[in-house]
């Protein structure tokens, strides 16, 4: 097809960036359970949670409002519109998702472990089926194409579909090494935005009078994602965009770490600290 052809490089970034994706949560989840012999429950509720709400009940959600709103659907072509849009879904979605996994599924389980185990659920299976759904994906292609295969694939395709596929498939023959390390770099950042999200709606959901969690967890979700439009709209270099996200994933986690270290081990009621003693401590 055209002599197109992936190069050792690529096909090796893409192993590289689907094992990070998919070896991460395991290694995480594994290391905590040895570590603090958490309950693993919660896990796997953030695994069942984050595809239930980030992929059908928000896929449906933005496919309505853009079907029935042509207006909408007019100003999300362009890409600023669509990068806040985005985000913002995901804020509402994902933290109702939690809110929802956490007052249901887990009504039972109040150790503020629970929390961080759910969020290594949560962030854990976005990065297996995003980061190693994708590198399955290339190297797929990859094998397709390298044997003389896509073109027996591509056979029944009309001219113009051809020709975008072949478009697409020539800027995924152009990926670099660098840019598949850094894309499972961004795994380490959003997995650490995740768990600390997770800390903070779980205990507002445990803790009586700090439901106000829940909006505080959508508005850090939906500002953290806004950093994509640096990349997008204005262009920034990828791995300038890594190091940002990255420390807006560690501006969450810090003080969401120095909450929950001051946390009483079982939340509920009559163990939660006084709202007015957290802030005088601050």
């Amino acid at each position: 097809m055209e002599n197109i052809h992936f190069s050792a490089e690529t096909v090796i970034g893409a192993i590289a960036q689907g094992f990070i994706g998919v070896m991460l949560p395991i290694v995480l989840i594994v290391a905590w359970k040895l570590k603090t012999k958490a309950k693993l429950v919660p896990f796997w509720v953030g695994c069942l949670v984050f595809p239930v709400f980030a992929f059908i009940i928000e896929g449906s959600a933005a496919l309505g409002i853009t079907l029935i709103d042509k207006y909408t659907l007019g100003i999300l072509t362009k890409p600023l519109p669509l990068y806040l849009f985005s985000a913002a879904m995901a804020g509402i979605f994902e933290e109702t998702g939690r809110l929802i996994g956490m007052k249901t599924l887990m009504r039972k389980y109040k150790d503020k472990r629970d929390g961080i185990t759910y969020g290594i659920g949560h962030g854990g299976i976005e990065s297996i089926i995003i980061v190693g759904g994708a590198s399955f994906l290339t190297l797929f292609i990859a094998f397709l194409t390298n044997t003389g295969m896509l073109d027996t694939v591509t056979a029944q395709y009309s001219p113009a579909l051809k020709e975008m596929f072949i478009t697409n498939l020539k800027a995924m023959t152009g990926g670099r090494f660098a840019d598949y390390i850094l894309a499972g770099f961004e795994r380490v950042s959003a997995i650490i935005l995740h768990v600390s999200l997770s800390v903070i709606v779980f205990t507002g959901v445990r803790i009586k009078g700090r439901l106000w969690h829940y909006p505080l967890a959508v508005f850090l979700h939906f500002a953290a994602d806004c950093t994509v439009i640096l990349v997008h709209v204005f262009g920034m270099p990828l791995w300038l965009f890594e190091i940002i996200f990255f420390a807006a994933s560690v501006a969450v986690a810090v003080p969401t770490v120095i909450y929950y270290l001051r946390l009483p081990q079982i939340l509920g009621e009559e163990t939660a600290p006084p709202i007015q003693s957290d802030i005088q401590a601050q």
